[in-house]
């Protein structure tokens, strides 16, 4: 009995240390086990002390599996550390305590004296009870840690190349990230060629310090594989995303449910999502990344022009770096000043360097390849292999042309035939991009003889946007060119070698002093020699196979050998433009399956043989700017001639008039004439309208003609129709009545569904409505006369009209346009006698109106001056003046409440006092509730916008004055800006 006294005063003293421990660090507040605790150090009894150390468990086991089923109902959370340790120690001593409660068990049924009375289990139970009862202190700290403890940093810098010293890399970085300020853009993508800088402007844009305060958080995606010709899988894109959140990723395979796990983490944060080197369209919803409502935003990085235009509003087009640049890089890789400045190896360096056309990641390639050549002779060595590539293997380029080869294998059949044909252009030159459609059309690339031209129009535009959006081929300054990157055009030419349909010699741009000799240009199918300095060509060269022959370019080259076009049966392309030949050789004739003559800038070649007429299949023929300065009378058999592009031009004759017949009845039995193109230079000196009259007279006649350009010096009179879609210019309305009495397409104008008319005009490029192109149905009237219009039957279908200068109308009803009910948008110009626009009731032009501009008007007192209908300017969203001096109210009474304008712009209008008469606006604070942007320039006598201090536009975006108005107008515009 003293042993067993002992040992319970041990074990209330330990349990005793074991509470006042607890109570320490719970401090004030009780535990909810305090009581287990005072029960077993009250008790002498081991049966008591082993059931109070089994309550304690199961309050222990009950908090194990509450965390437990909290921390699995969290899927995508990833369990903290120190959670997961408390667990696996509470489930040990669980075990061990339903250990001693089973061998106490067992050695109770044995004997009635148990071993459990002995000192050794009663210390175990004791030691157990402690263990237990800290487990349980613990519960309360580890519940704020059930998950991981730290969330993902904002911002996980990345390695990047810096790009401050490269102007043209910095300035793409500071565009998005100018649009990451604008709450109006909501995705941006940076689009450029392989190899361009995408990647390295983006990881910049990672690691740029106010990208870090903009954002929550910055998740960067790298969208393909290397290689790869598709993105990865939304699986695989998922789980990348679940990374850089730090949500688990284990044991959950269901796409849906990874979605709403991402969804849940993101959907109270502030994101930028980057996503790089996007081949294809993505749906993120289904990745589970919410809408950008809260300011987050996507930048995604792609090749192809095209991908996920559903998710961007801005797009960053990255250029190749300049000379400088480029140069610049080139030493900042070789890391090797005393390279560059040796002045036998300097210069071959800057030829490497230029070779890489401005291409960064090719740059590095090639750099770091040289820069373990440290004699001339390696360099020199290095610079004729890099030349010599694809002949010969050049380290350095390799990983850029597996890159170029996956775009290529990309493409279908036909985009392949087009990619490579451009190869045959001398390195980055301009190609016109309309011949460039010729000569694909000529090789059946868009499709045989059998399909329809407009399908094959369809085709070839299709594919040419196509190779533009994957960045093979790249827009120039001009709209009317493409270009091929230097390094592409290589490796195109690398890929023909490995088609055996593409039997290519090509060597333009190359300094040839004589022409290849006759052996090499047998078994080719397609040869370019352009832009080289030979005068002589083989006499009869070996070419069955021969499709397109490219010589133009060649000034020195003035002669043709007789028998040069023998055996050339399979020629469809032809082209000597810019040649110094005098004639064609009879040969020609042979010529039986050409389509396409290009015989432009020829100046010394003055007549077009006979034979020329006798090609079965010649569709496109140009003689602009050659000797010839008439239509030849043969071609009148080309019965499937569609291009027709001449030149007529003035010589020196006594009487200063241009020698040249116009040749009757030659153009009207070109019955299969799509396009006719005559180039008038020098005209404006004499007078031409006859022969414009009887030009125009014969094209009428014709019933596929869909292009028509008259060329007058540097002014292009131009009509243009596709299919059912006309663009006219002529020098006065004369000329487009005597068309379109005589043009059997305009005879019942209710069937053409578009039409852009410009009449009169000196500058036909540029119309003056903003976004003119989204009507159907234009006209621009230049330097009219009389109150008439020339056409009233097509007037009256106008969906905008643009009048500018002129002479006789005072109100826009003069102009007996009553019925054009349609009229969208409206532009009045320089007319300077007109006094008002709308003056008379039945006139409902102004029913539909959208858009009107009112600019240099001296005379116009007002826009308005009658009362307006009920209805009348609904749809008037735009309304600009300028420089109308005698302007002196802008509202019409009782319209200004039915108006739901959103761009109001004055300029220039001296007469003007008030903006909005205080009777139009008392009691009505809502005056033009959708206006977005109002703009007030050089009025010098407005005392103030409005008498009513209780206008507000809820809508308002931006409001601009210059200079600024009176004081008496500060209080409105305090109240402007409020709002």
């Amino acid at each position: 009995m003293a042993e067993a006294t002992a040992v319970v005063a041990a074990t209330s003293a330990v349990v005793g240390a074991a509470a006042g421990m607890v109570g320490s660090v719970s401090q004030a507040k009780p535990a909810l086990w305090d009581p287990l605790m005072r029960k077993f150090a009250s008790s002498n009894c081991v049966k008591e002390i082993l059931d109070a150390l089994k309550e304690a468990v199961g309050v222990l086991r009950s908090k194990r599996k509450d965390y437990q089923n909290e921390v699995g109902g969290q899927k995508m959370k990833v369990p903290s550390e120190t959670y997961k340790e408390w667990i696996r120690r509470v489930m040990e001593i669980e075990d061990q305590v339903d250990n001693l409660v089973a061998k106490h068990d067992r050695e109770s049924e044995k004997s009635s004296f148990s071993f459990s009375t002995s000192s050794t289990f009663r210390e175990e139970l004791v030691k157990k009870h402690e263990q237990v009862i800290k487990l349980l202190e613990e519960s309360n700290q580890i519940k704020d840690k059930l998950l991981a403890g730290q969330p993902p940093e904002p911002v996980v810098k990345m390695r990047a190349p810096d790009i401050k010293k490269f102007e043209t890399l910095q300035k793409s970085l500071e565009q998005v990230l100018g649009l990451l300020r604008n709450d109006k853009v909501n995705g941006i993508k940076i689009h450029g060629t392989v190899g361009i800088g995408k990647t390295t402007i983006m990881l910049n844009l990672n690691n740029h310090d106010e990208v870090a305060k903009m954002f929550d958080i910055v998740i960067w995606v790298k969208v393909s594989t290397e290689g790869s010709k598709e993105n990865l899988s939304r699986e695989h894109l998922q789980q990348a995303v679940l990374r850089r959140l730090r949500l688990n990723i284990k044991g959950t395979k269901r796409a849906d449910e990874v979605a709403h796990g991402i969804l849940e983490e993101l959907k109270d944060k502030k994101y930028l999502l980057l996503m790089d080197d996007v081949k294809q369209d993505l749906n993120l919803y289904k990745m589970g990344i919410p809408d950008g409502k809260n300011g987050s935003k996507i930048v995604l990085t792609t090749r192809l022009g095209h991908v996920c235009s559903s998710l961007v509003n801005r797009v960053i087009k990255v250029t190749n770096l300049s000379a400088d640049e480029a140069w610049e890089m080139f030493q900042d890789v070789l890391e090797c000043p005393k390279i560059i400045e040796n002045p036998k190896i300097g210069p071959l360096a800057w030829r490497v360097c230029n070779d890489c056309g401005g291409l960064p990641l090719l740059i590095e390639k090639v750099a770091n390849t040289f820069k373990v050549k440290n004699n001339e002779c390696l360099w020199s060595d290095g610079l004729n292999s890099w030349r010599m590539w694809p002949q010969k293997e050049c380290q350095g380029i390799r990983e850029m042309y597996n890159m170029l080869k996956f775009c290529y294998d990309e493409l279908d059949d036909a985009q392949k035939k087009c990619f490579l044909y451009g190869a045959l252009y001398p390195e980055d030159s301009d190609i016109y991009t309309d011949y460039l459609l010729e000569c694909w059309a000529a090789e059946d690339f868009l499709g045989n003889d059998h399909h329809a031209k407009n399908m094959k129009a369809r085709n070839g535009h299709f594919i040419l946007s196509h190779l533009k959006n994957v960045s093979l081929l790249e827009e120039t300054m001009s709209e009317k060119c493409i270009t091929m990157h230097k390094f592409i055009r290589q490796a195109a030419l690398y890929f023909a070698s490995d088609d055996p349909k593409c039997k290519y010699l090509v060597k333009p741009n190359g300094a040839l002093q004589e022409a290849p000799d006759e052996e090499p240009w047998s078994e080719k199918n397609r040869i370019s020699l352009s832009d080289n300095e030979f005068d002589k060509l083989p006499d009869c060269p070996d070419c069955s196979m021969l499709s397109t022959l490219f010589l133009q370019k060649n000034s020195e080259l003035t002669t043709v050998p007789e028998s040069f076009f023998d055996h050339m049966p399979s020629l469809r392309v032809l082209n000597f433009c810019q040649t110094g030949i005098m004639s064609l050789p009879i040969s020609v004739s042979k010529l039986i399956s050409l389509k396409v003559l290009y015989l432009c800038d020829c100046e010394y070649l003055m007549e077009l043989p006979s034979a020329v007429g006798e090609l079965p299949h010649l569709e496109v023929l140009d003689i602009r700017g050659s000797g010839i300065h008439n239509i030849p009378t043969h071609i009148k058999n080309l019965k499937g001639l569609r291009c027709l592009r001449i030149s007529f031009t003035k010589s020196g004759n006594v009487n200063g008039t241009p020698e040249m017949d116009l040749n009757h009845d030659i153009i009207s039995k070109l019955s299969a004439l799509e396009e006719l193109v005559i180039d008038m230079k020098a005209f404006e000196q004499w007078s031409n309208k006859v022969l414009i009259e009887n030009i125009i007279k014969e094209v009428a006649i014709l019933k596929r003609l869909t292009i028509l350009k008259l060329c007058f010096a540097d002014e292009v009179v131009d009509v243009i129709e596709v299919a059912t879609t006309f663009r006219i210019h002529v020098p006065d309305a004369g000329i487009l009545q005597t068309f379109m009495k005589n043009s059997h397409l305009w005879s019942n104008v209710k069937h053409i569904k578009s039409f852009q008319l410009l009449i009169s005009c000196k500058h036909p490029d540029h119309p003056q409505i903003p976004e003119y192109f989204k009507y159907a149905r234009y006209i621009k009237y230049c330097n009219g006369e009389g109150a008439s219009p020339p056409f009233p039957e097509v007037f009256a279908k106008a969906e905008a009209i643009e009048l500018v200068n002129h002479k006789d109308i005072k109100q826009l009803s003069d102009f007996g346009i009553a019925s054009m009910t349609q009229i969208r948008g409206c532009l009045i110009e320089s007319c300077n006698e007109i006094e008002t626009i709308i003056s008379r009731v039945d006139c409902k032009i102004i029913l539909n109106l959208e858009h009107l501009y009112m600019k240099n008007l001296p005379k116009l007192e007002s826009i308005w001056k009658v009362p307006m209908q009920s209805g009348s300017l609904t749809k008037l969203k735009t309304l600009v003046l300028s420089s109308c001096q005698m302007l002196k109210k802008i509202f019409p009474p009782g319209v200004i409440h039915q108006l739901e304008m959103q761009y109001l712009k004055i300029e220039d209008c001296p007469g003007i006092v008030e903006i909005f008469e205080e009777s139009e606006t008392s009691g009505h604070p809502h005056v033009l509730p959708k206006l977005k942007k109002f703009v007030l320039i050089d009025m010098p006598k407005l005392e103030r916008i409005c008498a009513n201090e209780l206008l507000n536009w809820p809508s308002l975006e931006n409001f601009e004055i210059f200079p600024c108005l009176t004081q008496s107008s500060t209080k409105f515009l305090d109240a402007a800006a409020e709002d």
